[in-house]
């Protein structure tokens, strides 16, 4: 199947997590939403120490209304997309629905460097990104 998210192809970094849930009536777009809003006292320490590192690289660090930044939904697609100066993300929630009330939901990211800053930080960022995101998904769908 295609996907919307895969016209912003080609990227330099492009991941996917996926989640298979019962009985999830959220809407891709609310599932943006939710994700973003977890912050558990751990993250927001992760975030804080992240601030501290590339604020003087200019990089933006205060938070941001998810919400705003949702480009395109459907009822099975949701696409988010910030743009700075240093790069441009793209998530992107699947749904796919399965028998039995069930679903596979799938989280995309992608990522355009603008410039060595841009590149610098998604490598410094890329290892808790693997493991903070399929976390997060987890524990916002469970």
């Amino acid at each position: 199947m295609t996907k919307k998210i895969d016209k912003y192809l080609p990227v330099d970094y492009c991941d996917t997590f996926s989640i298979e849930v019962t009985g999830n009536k959220l809407s891709p777009g609310d599932i943006i939403l939710k994700v973003f809003a977890h912050n558990p006292a751990w993250l927001q320490l992760l975030y804080k120490i992240r601030a501290c590192f590339v604020k003087p690289f200019g990089i933006e660090t205060e938070p941001f209304k998810t919400k705003d930044f949702i480009i395109e939904e459907d009822a099975r697609e949701a696409i988010m997309q910030k743009d700075d100066k240093h790069l441009l993300f793209y998530v992107d929630v699947f749904i796919t629905p399965m028998p039995a009330e069930k679903q596979i939901i799938e989280v995309t990211t992608l990522v355009k460097y603008h410039n060595w800053v841009g590149k610098a930080y998604f490598f410094c960022i890329k290892p808790f990104h693997r493991i903070i995101v399929p976390m997060v998904l987890k524990k916002t769908l469970n």
